[in-house]
């Protein structure tokens, strides 16, 4: 599974220091705070202080207060309080809300999930309106999993094949 392996990446360099060291360190308060945050793509780690809000790309990290919202992300999101939200992510997001717009190539942790698209989840409660690869929670909704809805696990039909 490709977002399995860009996950250990990423925790292996955040444990290594090589993405903070190697990379570019950049901060979010608010939408456009400071100013021209609003479209900037990072390559390292991106701190929400206390929130990240961005139309650009982070490659590495976004670590936030409460919310954690760059469009596209590839590599870990972390939201402490609050939620995590993008159109696209490859990699991982833990916050207690997780929500990824357009595609999930990676693993949501958290109380409540959503993909419209694809990836792993596990939580209290796991949406997606695709066909997630795998939902482990209380609740799991996938239309085009084995089953529409499942108590504790759900998978796609591709996995049951």
């Amino acid at each position: 599974m490709k977002s399995l392996k860009m996950l250990a990446v990423v925790c292996f360099m955040l444990a290594t220091g090589t993405l903070f060291a190697n990379g570019d360190v950049d901060y979010g308060m608010f939408k456009d705070v400071p100013a021209g945050i609003g479209n900037k793509s990072v390559v390292g780690v991106r701190f929400g202080l206390p929130c990240a809000i961005s139309g650009g790309m982070v490659e590495g990290a976004e670590l936030s207060l409460c919310y954690s919202a760059t469009e596209t992300v590839y590599g870990f999101k972390y939201a402490l309080l609050g939620a995590t939200s993008g159109k696209k992510l490859e990699g991982a997001a833990v916050s207690f809300v997780n929500l990824a717009e357009k595609e999930l190539d990676g693993v949501q942790v958290g109380l409540y999930n959503y993909s419209a698209k694809d990836g792993v989840q596990i939580g209290l409660i796991n949406v997606c309106d695709d066909d997630a690869e795998f939902q482990f929670g209380l609740l799991n909704f996938n239309p085009r999993g084995w089953l529409p809805v499942m108590p504790f696990v759900n998978f796609s039909r591709d996995i049951a094949d």
